[in-house]
């Protein structure tokens, strides 16, 4: 009887109504990656890539501020390298393979976590104005 409980668990609970209207579970990081993100410091030089806080960052968007990025450091990378493999029997790397690889890496480090936080927030922003509009109130 035990088992047959623990391996079929009542429907009922599903539909409590705690359940039904219940946030998704990564309600508090996305709260502290878009506190880290609203900050002007964070951005940089890349502030002019931000959104206001109503639009979604698109991969497009996402791709050009990880190009940035990985183009300048991945340059530096590059003398960096040159300076050290000049003085040592190795070979110097591609001039594009440093570029690439941080790129690569910053934008999937985005996809991770600030991009996924903030495109909640703005889906939600949009929702929330647009429900706000539908009952003839406006956003305080």
């Amino acid at each position: 009887m035990l088992k047959a409980v623990l391996l079929n668990p009542p429907l009922v609970d599903r539909f409590l109504p705690e359940r039904a209207m219940a946030q998704p579970t990564h309600r508090d990081t996305d709260e502290l990656f878009n506190e880290l993100s609203d900050r002007d410091a964070f951005w940089g030089p890349l502030l002019g890539f931000r959104p206001g806080k109503d639009r979604c960052i698109s991969n497009f968007r996402a791709v050009g501020m990880a190009a940035t990025l990985g183009v300048f450091y991945g340059m530096l990378l590059n003398l960096a390298l040159a300076l050290i493999c000049r003085h040592s029997a190795h070979r110097v790397p591609a001039v594009y393979m440093m570029p690439s690889i941080l790129t690569l890496t910053y934008f999937v480090a985005f996809q991770l976590t600030l991009g996924p936080a903030w495109n909640r927030r703005a889906k939600l922003m949009v929702r929330r104005a647009g429900y706000l509009h539908s009952i003839g109130r406006t956003d305080r």
